[in-house]
């Protein structure tokens, strides 16, 4: 019996039931602060019929891509084209529809809020180094030549941010300051591992030092 438990909730974890075998209820975007949101994110792994109603702007506007069967640790499943997510234009080709809700729930209640909070303004667009790659985790320095997130499409790297006033704020220019930019990238940064079960910054390596990495992956770290 705590074998087929174990499995059970792997299962859930993992997102290998589709959502009307799954005992939590449906993501809801709108909700700040969802219970299970890990686990409940993982339901739109392989389910393109979750993932279909839960394309609904103004917290998320993307439509559905054909999948690419992984092949050689590389494709994606359940994907998405990506135009805007928590009201800021964020333009990505080819991203999970799992890992693009999450970018949706970070920046409506997180990243908006700490905006507002600290310049006034909301952020109206969002500037990254790309989703999907067919390559190997950067900065692997044991030599494991494990596959990144990215070859899966599962991954998102964010270079900056620009507010509706004009303002740009980019991590490799203002993470190690001690003004409000430093502020806000600090805390939204913080914020992410809520969300992404991988977040990973300039702390972390210098692989990051321009860059925010936010995935869904197996494994979890955060720094």
């Amino acid at each position: 019996m705590a074998l087929v438990a174990g499995g059970v909730l792997f299962a859930v974890r993992e997102g290998l039931l589709p959502q009307r075998w799954n005992p939590l209820p449906s993501l809801d975007l709108a909700e700040p602060n969802p219970w299970f949101l890990d686990w409940r994110l993982s339901t739109l792994r392989i389910d393109g019929d979750a993932c279909a109603r839960l394309l609904r702007s103004p917290l998320i506007e993307a439509t559905q891509v054909a999948d690419q069967p992984i092949a050689n640790g590389c494709g994606w499943t359940n994907g998405v084209r990506l135009n805007a997510a928590g009201g800021a234009r964020l333009s990505v080709d080819r991203i999970t529809c799992e890992t693009a809700a999450g970018l949706a729930l970070w920046l409506s209640h997180d990243v908006q809020p700490r905006a507002q909070d600290i310049f006034g303004a909301k952020v109206a667009s969002v500037q990254h180094l790309g989703s999907y790659a067919c390559r190997n985790i950067k900065g692997d320095t044991h030599g494991t030549g494990m596959r990144s997130e990215h070859a899966r499409a599962n991954a998102l790297d964010i270079a900056g941010f620009t507010l509706t006033s004009g303002k740009q704020i980019g991590v490799a220019r203002h993470w190690n300051g001690d003004g409000p930019e430093a502020r806000f990238l600090r805390a939204v940064h913080a914020r992410a591992c809520r969300t992404f079960r991988v977040a990973l910054g300039p702390d972390y390596n210098a692989a990051h030092r321009d860059h925010f990495h936010y995935d869904r992956g197996l494994f979890t770290r955060c720094r």
